[in-house]
Order: C-alpha cells, then sequence, then structure tokens
C-alpha cells in the first residue's frame, strides 16, 4: 500500500482571500504533521491563472518551520520561468533547512500566451528549458558544479552554494510528460502523475515509467476527495468542490446535488475519492491495484467551497486509516538508496 500524502493546488474558495488561505493550509499541515501523513505537495501558480501560490519553495519553507516531519513536495515547479542556479540554491537551501524533507517536483507548467509573455518565454521553448533545467539540477546536486552547453542555458565551472545534501534521484520528481519516461530511463527520477489527465494516460504514462525502471520505480499520484462523518456528510460538503473542477477540467456545466446520477461519474473522472474514511481508503487501494502498485498518494482535501472545518474533519477522520494504508508502504528514501543502472531508451 501507498504512503498518503496532502495535496494543495491553491484554490480559494468565494470571499476567501490569499492569507486566509496560506492560514488554512498551514493549520491543515500541521495537523497532517502530528497525525503521522507522509508528506504534502504544493502546487504553483501565477497572476489570474488559478491558484495563490507563485513560489511554492518560499511557501513550503514556511511549513518547514511549523513542522517536523512531515515532507515539502512542490506539484510542481514551472521550470521555465526559474533561473536554473538560482531554482537549485533555493532547493538546496530548503532541503538543509528542513532536515532533507524536500522533494523536488519539476515540470513545464500549464501553457498560458500571457503568462509565458510576463516571463519572457515562449510556449514552443518551455519542453525544451525543462530538459535543460533538470539536466543543470542534477549536475548541481551530483557534480556540486555545472558545466553545460545547450540551446537555452550555459554555464562552465559553477559551483552551487549551499551544496545539496542529497543526490539528484533522491531530491528531484519528474511530471509526466513526452520526455519524463527518457529521464526515469537515464537517471532514476522518480514519476509525478497529476489528476486532470485521463484516465488512459495516467495508464499509459504509469507502464511506460514501470517499463523503463522496473521494481525501482516509485509514482506518486495526485487525487481529490473528502472524508464524512458518513457517506451523506461527505458528499454534501463535496458538491461545490466537484462542481468547480468539473466546469474547469471537464468543461461540464453541471448543477447537481449529492443525489445526483453524474455525481459518481464526475468523481471517477476527476479521480476524487468522496465518503466515509473507510470508503476512501477503499477507494486508494482500489486505485493502487490499477497503477501497479503506486507508492504514495496524495489527496486534496481542500479546494474550492470546502469549508476549513470540512477539511481539517476529513484529515483528522483519514488519519485512522493511515497506519493500514501505510504499513508496508516503502519508507522516503529507500528507492533512491537502490542500485540504478541506466536504460537507454531508442
Amino acid at each position: 500500500m501507498p504512503r498518503i500524502d496532502l495535496f494543495y493546488y491553491g484554490d480559494t474558495s468565494p470571499g476567501q482571500t490569499a492569507g486566509q488561505l496560506y492560514r488554512d493550509i498551514e493549520e491543515q499541515v500541521v495537523l497532517g504533521d502530528q497525525l503521522g501523513y507522509s508528506g504534502v505537495w504544493v502546487t504553483e501558480h501565477h497572476l489570474s491563472w488559478r491558484g495563490e501560490v507563485p513560489d511554492p519553495l518560499v511557501f513550503l519553507s514556511f511549513l518547514a518551520g511549523r513542522t517536523t516531519k512531515i515532507r515539502l513536495g512542490t506539484s510542481i515547479i514551472c521550470a521555465p520561468f526559474y533561473h536554473p542556479i538560482k531554482l537549485a540554491e533555493s532547493a538546496f537551501l530548503l532541503d538543509e533547512i528542513s532536515g532533507g524533507r524536500l522533494d523536488l517536483g519539476v515540470g513545464t507548467g500549464i501553457g498560458d500566451e500571457k503568462l509565458d509573455t510576463v516571463f519572457g518565454i515562449t510556449r514552443e521553448s518551455a519542453s525544451g528549458r525543462a530538459r535543460e533545467i533538470f539536466e543543470i539540477l542534477r549536475q548541481a546536486a551530483d557534480d556540486g558544479e555545472v558545466n553545460f552547453e545547450g540551446e537555452y542555458y550555459q554555464f562552465s565551472g559553477v559551483q552551487v552554494a549551499p551544496p545539496a545534501r542529497r543526490p539528484a534521484r533522491d531530491l528531484l520528481w519528474v511530471a509526466a510528460s513526452r520526455y519524463s519516461t527518457e529521464l526515469a530511463a537515464a537517471h532514476g527520477y522518480r514519476l509525478m502523475i497529476p489528476r486532470p489527465l485521463p484516465l488512459e494516460a495516467r495508464l499509459q504514462a504509469n507502464r511506460e515509467y514501470r517499463g523503463v525502471t522496473g521494481e525501482r520505480g516509485e509514482v506518486i499520484h495526485l487525487r481529490s476527495g473528502l472524508v464524512g462523518r458518513t457517506r451523506e456528510e461527505a458528499r454534501r460538503d463535496s458538491v461545490e468542490f466537484l462542481r468547480e473542477y468539473a466546469r474547469i477540467y471537464l468543461k461540464l456545466d453541471w448543477d447537481g446535488g449529492p443525489d445526483s446520477e453524474q455525481f459518481d461519474e464526475i468523481a471517477e473522472r476527476l479521480s476524487f475519492a468522496i465518503g466515509t474514511a473507510g470508503e476512501v481508503a477503499d477507494k486508494i487501494r482500489e486505485w493502487t491495484d490499477q497503477f501497479d502498485g503506486t507508492e504514495i498518494t496524495a489527496i486534496q482535501f481542500q479546494g474550492p467551497g470546502v469549508s476549513q472545518s470540512a477539511a481539517l474533519r476529513s484529515i483528522e477522520l483519514f488519519a485512522g486509516e493511515l497506519p493500514s494504508l501505510q504499513a508496508d508502504a516503502p519508507p522516503p528514501g529507500a528507492y533512491a538508496a537502490q542500485t540504478f543502472e541506466r536504460t537507454v531508451v531508442a
């Protein structure tokens, strides 16, 4: 069974300020740290493109000081918007001050013409920039010095400070993309599969990754859900959350309620697990089997229209399922400690 993490997309609810959102997440993560959740993942967003966390590393640095055990993950860092040396320095600093708790998820990010213009890139260059940044981060972590000549970045003899305290394959996660399998094959990076991808695309990404890493691979799935004392309570409190995400990701204007015939169909398409703690745990077991033993499942209990009390209730109630779900889960770092032989991808 997988380790269980918390996941935050950074959505505000109607009338909620960004400051209120940060304090709500802080309270939830502190509770999760106390109750035995393995990690927390925070997504990066900018300007008016949904979400209110433009710098996950800054926010996670704050959470590092409020917690003691929970791992701190980015889901994801939008690599093309960063200077790669500055990104390495910031990441290594956070990993050091948190006692080695950082999981650095890196990817291209969602494209938006206005956003790309603000950051001075083109969408056509984003994938290439992200690939180059992965290699720069690898050199910074594994070699302590960056010597790189690429299309977008060039560095010679650059020593990054502070130095990395862990190798790249123990630090980096690659978001599912057209280059993720290649990077996994070459360097053994772990794979992050986002929630909005259609099921077949997620299954294919998982199969390709397992194909090049075998038993050594490690996969995290980003999911959503809500837990109630009763099934009816969970469904009632998640309606606005489900409705908003159906509009965004499925382009579906659904105005049904918790007893609607479409409720379960939409929840399935959006990778939501809604119900009692036991029902949500069973859904995670089903997902784990479906994807050949997912190592981590991260659940988003906080979302648009979800009250703080409902999110805290979900975290607390679901904590009772953590011992059975995480009993045989590989501990953090176990995968990186294994010997990895590079695979050549044709």
